[in-house]
């Protein structure tokens, strides 16, 4: 990844351009692009990240940063679907 994209995250607008440019509607549901750039932005300042898949095309990304254990844990969830209206 390039420096550029590498701090992508300070750069909240031109983020947020470079994610709907990604196809995800559903159906069919074709996640994997948009997930896997995701990926490449939270792996590249160093936030530990697993992907799962159980249908293809599909993955789910999990994120996570490790506290010191001072403060009672925090989960947050999102989705990454768009639907077509007909």
């Amino acid at each position: 990844m390039t420096d550029h994209l590498a701090t992508l995250y300070e750069r909240p607008a031109e983020l947020l351009q470079h994610l709907i440019r990604f196809n995800t509607t559903n159906p069919p549901g074709n996640e994997t692009d948009c997930i896997a750039f995701i990926n490449q932005l939270l792996k590249s300042v160093g936030i530990e990240t697993t992907l799962l898949e159980k249908v293809p095309n599909r993955p789910n990304l999990i994120a996570r940063l490790k506290g010191s254990g001072s403060q009672p844990p925090l989960l947050l969830a999102a989705f990454m679907r768009a639907t077509s209206i007909e």
